[in-house]
């Protein structure tokens, strides 16, 4: 089996891109694929989701939902919301979803809840999440999302985000 360390890696198996940063790759029926355990990826995409210093595209919501096994109404009962709100956010698609800011803060709360993640972790995120970049963001409702750039090392533990 042919394996080789790139820099950067484009991948866009979770439906949104995310740039795998020192990667090793492995050829597998002729095609180069990521040599990662993929539990951990989503997981640490997941947390790398949560500190993102942009809103949310689309993909990346239904993502999350999906990672939890919710359906639409499941998912926007955690959050106040209903069905139809969820599925206007996924519609987006690639773009930055309309979620109220709050509502996306709640999001990122929950992902941090349903990860298990520390006390400190929730109150660095409630800190570091700036409200006003959200919502500035959301105004260019047709700008395509930010990729997620996640260097490897960073599997498993708090993805390096930049």
């Amino acid at each position: 089996m042919e394996k080789k360390q790139v820099k950067r890696f484009a991948y866009e198996g979770l439906g949104f891109p995310i740039i795998l940063v020192d990667v090793t790759l492995v050829k597998v029926r002729d095609i180069w694929t990521p040599a990662v355990d993929y539990n951990k990826l989503q997981k640490t995409v997941l947390l790398a989701l949560s500190h993102k210093p942009f809103p949310l595209s689309g993909h990346e919501v239904h993502f999350i939902r999906a990672y939890f096994e919710m359906t639409l109404e499941a998912f926007g009962k955690n959050f106040g919301m209903t069905h139809v709100a969820v599925l206007n956010w996924e519609k987006a698609k690639s773009k930055t979803a309309k979620i109220n800011p709050a509502v996306e803060l709640l999001l990122r709360l929950f992902i941090l809840e349903k990860l298990n993640m520390n006390n400190q972790v929730f109150r660095d995120t409630f800190r570091e999440f700036d409200i006003q970049r959200i919502a500035r963001e959301q105004k260019s409702l047709f700008e395509k999302s930010r990729p997620l750039l996640l260097h490897m090392q960073g599997i498993g533990k708090r993805a390096s985000l930049r």
